[in-house]
């Protein structure tokens, strides 16, 4: 390939916020469009199929594109970047689009991109990316094949998108139910053959306690995982009660204290929380404390203490989770990512849920701050009233 076709802001990662103008979109995409032949080989794929220019705008696209992306006005497509059309969560806040924020370093369909333009040669990777469609958080698992595409002597990108988030999620549930729960399962039937013939009651008492925190575990990934799979299909419902925020934090502290994880570790409730009451649904909101909390736990060492905290802000409620030490820099861009995990692979579930149910069911927020000199805190505000009709008042306001 020669690499004068290639912008100067491909080869050395600047002005990555560059674009061609409509009108040079649009005369290019028109002489794809009139290629008999692409357009019968694209309308064949059964996975998306895009084309960009240098600039990683979308100048052509199958049918497949909009099963995904659902992007309303097919002609806004055009120009666009794959991850403006797919509405990456990344680009909320963000006004130079696609490719320009500090996460997208870390992108996978950005790299293939980058790499297919800068080498000439097929990219292939995995690409995960978190998007909103009508108020719904979804979680993709996106498979991205970048091969160089030249075109009247201009060096383009034909990028193929095929949806893993199925495999994914098989081999997430796959983990956790055939290797987590199966171990701690097998741990708990050992515990009770013990309990048979204990040597001592000061035995009996110790197994009687292990196999009490075996059985909490178990229960916990159960639970975890039933909440999850209803959320992430719309089918979760909310059981709205009137709740009171350091009962709730004690009962958290209380549940985890049994667990592996918590075992020569802490869990403390900072003494100046507020004990607001709220009306949410506490189920839901102790199972984000409780991923918090083991987050938390899992990222110190022996010895040191988990902190939370709840205060009354106006009309919402904030929980905070605080652990010593500081996340790393990449862990920060993808904490909140399916399928994401600082534990190895097929671990990512305890954050995304976290967002997922914060923000979705229980119509708040959630956000964190790390530090060397105050370690990790991750944050989760929620209305004080979840009711329908509490919300309506809010919005008329």
């Amino acid at each position: 390939m020669n690499s004068s076709k290639i912008p100067p802001e491909m080869r050395d990662n600047s002005g990555l916020a560059m674009r061609d103008g409509q009108r040079d979109i649009e005369t290019i995409s028109n002489s794809l469009a009139s290629d008999v032949r692409l357009a019968m080989i694209t309308a064949a794929f059964p996975d998306v199929a895009l084309i960009l220019n240098h600039y990683r705008q979308i100048i052509y696209y199958n049918e497949a594109l909009l099963n995904l992306a659902h992007p309303g006005e097919e002609g806004a497509i055009l120009g666009m970047r794959p991850g403006e059309v797919l509405s990456c969560q990344n680009l909320l806040n963000e006004n130079n689009g696609c490719g320009t924020t500090s996460s997208c370093r870390l992108c996978g369909t950005m790299q293939a991109i980058q790499q297919c333009l800068l080498t000439g040669q097929q990219s292939k990777t995995e690409s995960r990316i978190t998007i909103e469609l009508e108020g719904q958080i979804h979680a993709l698992d996106l498979e991205v094949v970048a091969n160089p595409f030249i075109f009247k002597d201009e060096t383009l990108v034909m990028l193929v998108i095929r949806d893993i988030s199925d495999t994914k999620r098989r081999q997430l549930l796959e983990q956790i139910f055939f290797h987590d729960i199966l171990n701690t399962a097998a741990g708990l039937n050992g515990l009770l053959y013990a309990l048979e013939s204990p040597e001592s009651d000061e035995e009996y008492k110790n197994t009687i306690a292990w196999a009490r925190k075996a059985g909490n575990e178990l229960v916990e990934e159960l639970l975890s995982q039933r909440t999850l799979l209803s959320a992430e299909s719309g089918e979760l419902h909310l059981n709205i009660t009137r709740c009171q925020a350091v009962q709730l934090m004690e009962e958290v502290a209380s549940y985890l204290s049994y667990h592996q994880i918590a075992e020569n570790k802490k869990i403390t409730i900072d003494p100046l929380s507020h004990g607001a009451q709220f009306e949410s649904d506490p189920q839901l909101v102790k199972r984000v404390l409780i991923n918090l909390v083991k987050n938390a736990l899992e990222a110190i060492p022996a010895g040191e203490s988990v902190r939370l905290r709840a205060k009354n802000i106006d009309r919402t409620l904030l929980f905070s989770v605080n652990n010593p030490g500081e996340l790393s820099e990449d862990v920060k861009l993808q904490i909140f990512q399916r399928s994401f995990s600082t534990k190895g692979p097929h671990r990512g579930i305890g954050s995304f849920s976290i967002k997922l149910l914060t923000t979705t069911y229980l119509k708040g927020r959630v956000w964190f701050e790390s530090e060397a000199e105050n370690g990790t805190t991750f944050f989760v505000e929620i209305p004080l009233c979840l009711k329908p009709d509490c919300l309506g008042s809010e919005q008329r306001k």
